[in-house]
């Protein structure tokens, strides 16, 4: 597959095959990776891997932590602006309702939409769990 091909075949994926990825793979992604550009070629990530039983505490955490509204919000962290413009915003409403429609849950159903933006949290059933980090003094 050349570079064109696999920027047209791209997607989002929301659900995961529960079946182990072995280490070597993971490996070398992430040595591939490492080849991301970088403003100045700071390259100011750090990258965590979890599995198994890292991953099913993490998880544990987070979940009670969000469940109990002790998560932090988007923009604590400068992640999302906290005004979107109408033509951002209409886009992104779109593809959440299409993704939404897709799973089963219908416009208005806040119980169905909450218990899916959980799922988050679960890495959607992935078997590895990737965290990219920064400094939180670059934002």
């Amino acid at each position: 597959m050349d570079v064109l091909e696999a920027i047209k075949e791209r997607k989002s994926i929301r659900a995961f095959k529960p079946d182990p990825v072995p280490k070597e793979t993971l490996l070398e992604l992430l040595e591939i990776a490492q080849r991301a550009p970088s403003g100045t070629n700071t390259q100011p990530w750090h990258v965590y891997l979890c599995a198994g039983e890292v991953k099913t505490a993490i998880t544990n955490d987070v979940l009670a932590m969000a469940e109990s509204g002790q998560g932090a919000s988007y923009e604590d962290f400068d992640y999302y602006p906290s005004v979107w413009e109408d033509i951002h915003n209409s886009r992104r409403r779109a593809v959440g309702w299409s993704l939404y429609n897709l799973v089963g849950i219908e416009k208005g159903d806040r119980e169905g939409s909450a218990k899916q933006a959980m799922r988050n949290f679960l890495f959607f059933d992935a078997p590895v769990g990737i965290f990219i980090t920064i400094d939180s003094y670059l934002e």
